[in-house]
This record gives C-alpha cells, sequence and structure tokens, in this order.
C-alpha cells in the first residue's frame, strides 16, 4: 500500500488493483498504472476540499468511478460549461448522510460532517480506510456555549458509530485555527475509534503542528500510529 498526502486534505491510496483519491483539490498527482481501477471521492463543496479538475481522470483513465457528497450539485449544463463531458454524470454516484454503498467490490459507508458534506469509510481489497473531510469537532472561543456543547455531541456521535471498524489508514484534520481545540478532534477519534495508520491533515501547511500534538499526553500515547507530514508530494510505502 501507498500512500500519497497530496495537500491540505488530498490523499491518494494505491493499493494492489485499484486507487482511492480523496479530497483533491490542487497539488501534484501520482501517476498510476493504466489498468488500475480509480475511485474518486469528494466529500463536500468547499474549495479546499472539491475541484472539478478531477473529472479530467476520466479521460486518462479506462476504470473511474467519482463518489460525491450530496451537497455537490452537478447539473449537465454545469459540467459542459466547465469544460467537462456530460457523459461523466454515468461515472458519479452521489453519497448521502448515514448511507450505506456498494459498488464494484467497494463498501462506502457515509458520516454525517460537522460542517459540510459527508465523510467516508471505505472498504477495498480487504482493508477499511476512513476520511473525515470536514467531521471534525470544531469549538470557536466565539461562539456561545450552546453552539460549542452541540459540536461536542454531533461530533462524538458520528465518531462512535465506527466503533466496529478497524481502519488501515484514517486522515483526520488537526486544524490551527482552532488554538487550544486543534487536537481535540483528533484525541476523541485516537480513544474511540481504531486506525493502525493515522495523518492528520487540513493542517494549512502547518506541517510543525503534528509534532506539537505529539508531545500533547494523548499525542504521546499513540504516537507511534501519527504519521509525520512534512511537505506535499510526501510518499509513505506501508
Amino acid at each position: 500500500m501507498k500512500v500519497t498526502y497530496i495537500y491540505h486534505s488530498g490523499f491518494a491510496v494505491e493499493l494492489e488493483r485499484c486507487v482511492l483519491l480523496f479530497d483533491y483539490y490542487k497539488g501534484k498527482l501520482p501517476e498510476w498504472e493504466r489498468d488500475k481501477a480509480v475511485y474518486v471521492f469528494a466529500s463536500h463543496k468547499h474549495r479546499d476540499h472539491f475541484s472539478m479538475e478531477i473529472f479530467g481522470l476520466a479521460q486518462q483513465y479506462g476504470k473511474v468511478h467519482f463518489f460525491l457528497g450530496s451537497d455537490i450539485k452537478l447539473s449537465g449544463k454545469y459540467l459542459e460549461r466547465n469544460g467537462v463531458p456530460v457523459s461523466v454524470k454515468e461515472k458519479i454516484t452521489t453519497a448521502g448522510k448515514n448511507r450505506e454503498l456498494e459498488w464494484d467490490g467497494l463498501r462506502i459507508r457515509t458520516l454525517r460532517s460537522t460542517d459540510a458534506g459527508v465523510a467516508f469509510a471505505v472498504y477495498a481489497e480487504g482493508m477499511w480506510f476512513y476520511h473525515a473531510g470536514d467531521l471534525n469537532w470544531w469549538h470557536w472561543d466565539e461562539e456561545d456555549t450552546q453552539w460549542n456543547e452541540n459540536m461536542e455531541r454531533d461530533y462524538k456521535r458520528e465518531i462512535d458509530a465506527l466503533r466496529d471498524i478497524s481502519f488501515e489508514a484514517a486522515f483526520v484534520p488537526l486544524d490551527p485555527r482552532l488554538d487550544r481545540a486543534y487536537g481535540w478532534g483528533m484525541d476523541y477519534f485516537l480513544e474511540h475509534a481504531d486506525a493502525r495508520y493515522v495523518f492528520p491533515m487540513h493542517m494549512w501547511e502547518d506541517y510543525g503542528l503534528i509534532g506539537r500534538y505529539k508531545g500533547t499526553d494523548m499525542g504521546k500515547r499513540y504516537r507511534e500510529r501519527i504519521m509525520d507530514i512534512a511537505e506535499a508530494g510526501q510518499e509513505f510505502d506501508l
């Protein structure tokens, strides 16, 4: 298995027969063998998680399918205006919240994001993978107490729904904009979900945040699982 950190929350997971591409919006994509199936996941429409450029993969690889959060609305006319063949719609599956899907040997579970769209749990080639999208414990000190309490409750509910899964790799936000709360979502995920490798994301290029987090009490407990990311394009052979 090869995991490539592309940029921000964008990751590619290359397996023996397929590739899982999550939340690409910018950066250099790896090149894969042309006979591999490429499954593209976009959790929601925010510009740091989704780009129309992903549809160009349908011209490069023979077997491509797109799984898009249900807030991404793409009419045929909109695709045409953006230079995307309308035929691409046949390769798109809309992934609503709290759904279970099966596609060409994949099993997909979606979670309700605490911001927009969905998070993905994907079973491929005998392994589970988790990509949070913008599902996180978003705690903002400027919000009122009730808002933050609702956020905590909603986040914990979604993560608790993953208790029955052991993930080979998980991609989880660690966002410096949250100040003192930057690691709360990661803390809860590490304590209540099972993942062999955990890749921090959504760090806005503040890669030093990973070392800072690994120095916390929770980070020290799970430091062997937390992957160190230093730059865009970094590859991990696991």
